[in-house]
């Protein structure tokens, strides 16, 4: 029985070709004229260099000079570890470079250094790079001052660089972070917005079912309500996972194809998936419970767009949510489209991982279980009626 649940709601689905459209071309049309419009506002100053923090235990010692003049690199040196650490961790540098008082000594202390969440794997290989070539340089120097007092190739032998670096990556601080280009707030931003849009056509087609006796036939049936629901929400996450992968290749291709910039997936991108279903679900259930409250089309018109007007106005969506005031910030923490949106820039612009955006992804269902048993009691209320 809830297969032909499922084949009568794919059918719904695939009947209302202009609703379909709507989903698809508008979050293509704002992914575009956002992406444009805002790339001059939003993009980081490509002529700037990469800035790299730098602490020294000892602060005369003799790689300073030579580690603050790294060509293609600002350089600028911090007197607290804390401070350093927590510069990285904001993306106020892109790198952290802690260099410890014997680092030449025979016990091998390790150079650290602290990549900031946004830098990426290309800047962080360069400032690797660029840091190695310094050690061995000042390695060569010191196995040269070595050489002429001893006899012995055993004490000529170099230590590996491998064993006087160590790395770690920062995730970001929930403070002020880097802010994303116009292709990173774009996509995801209207992307979810559109996600959230399915409220009309769900709410529309489950209004005409109701008019023309579907749901009271339906509970006829030996059936529990929540088939019923859930028959309606599996097709609808296949159209926004569909819209999730489309919008992300205007971002890709597209957008740098009008002269845009081009939107970088992440290292792990995958990770897009379970974000992209959370919000789905959520999205979906919001609309379900919209449309087991409303009586008539235009209210569900009205109350859904509004409903994703506000929130979106105040999640970061419409207009992004470092440019607002620390006031309006903390009220966006309130918004799903706000949940959904740190977890896609997590992943797209501080290299978060799974771990990074599970509160988010757990906020979000959380929500949507809510929102589904409110739908699920409203439904069983009405076609009770």
């Amino acid at each position: 029985m809830f297969a032909a649940i499922l084949k009568k709601e794919l059918l719904l689905v695939t009947r209302d070709i202009h609703a379909l459209a709507v989903l698809f071309i508008m979050p293509m049309t704002f992914i575009l004229i956002m992406s444009l419009s805002l790339k001059n506002t939003m993009e980081q100053e490509t002529d700037n260099k990469p800035e790299i923090g730098l602490w020294l235990e000892d602060s005369g010692h003799q790689l300073k000079s030579k580690l603050e003049n790294i060509k293609g690199f600002q350089v600028a040196s911090f007197q607290e570890i804390e401070t350093i650490k927590e510069s990285a961790k904001n993306d106020e540098i892109n790198a952290a470079i802690l260099i410890p008082k014997n680092i030449n000594s025979a016990e091998q202390p390790q150079l650290e250094i602290y990549y900031a969440p946004s830098t990426p794997p290309q800047l962080r290989q360069l400032i690797l790079a660029s840091i190695s070539q310094v050690l061995t340089a000042e390695k060569l120097q010191q196995l040269l001052k070595k050489v002429p007092q001893t006899r012995n190739p055993e004490d000529t032998q170099d230590t590996k660089l491998s064993e006087l670096i160590s790395v770690h990556e920062l995730f970001k601080s929930k403070g002020k972070t880097k802010q994303p280009t116009s292709v990173q707030q774009s996509v995801p931003a209207w992307l979810i917005f559109s996600m959230f849009f399915v409220v009309i056509p769900i709410a529309t087609t489950f209004l005409i079912e109701k008019q023309q006796g579907t749901l009271q036939r339906l509970k006829t049936y030996p059936i529990p309500g929540s088939f019923l629901l859930i028959g309606k929400l599996i097709p609808y996450l296949g159209i926004n996972l569909i819209q999730t992968l489309l919008m992300f290749l205007v971002g890709i291709y597209l957008v740098p194809l009008l002269g845009g910039d081009a939107l970088q997936l992440p290292e792990n991108p995958w990770l897009l998936i379970p974000i992209s279903m959370a919000i789905s679900v959520t999205a979906i259930s919001f609309a379900l419970l919209v449309a087991t409250l409303v009586k008539t089309t235009e209210q569900a018109t009205t109350i859904g767009g509004i409903s994703n007007l506000l929130l979106a106005a105040i999640g970061g969506i419409m207009v992004p949510i470092f440019i607002m005031p620390d006031f309006m910030q903390s009220v966006a923490k309130f918004s799903p489209m706000n949940w959904g949106l740190e977890g896609y820039l997590d992943i797209l612009l501080r290299q978060g991982t799974l771990e990074n955006i599970l509160p988010e992804i757990g906020k979000l269902l959380l929500l949507a279980t809510g929102l589904f048993g409110l739908a699920l009691f409203f439904y069983g209320r009405r076609t009770a009626t």
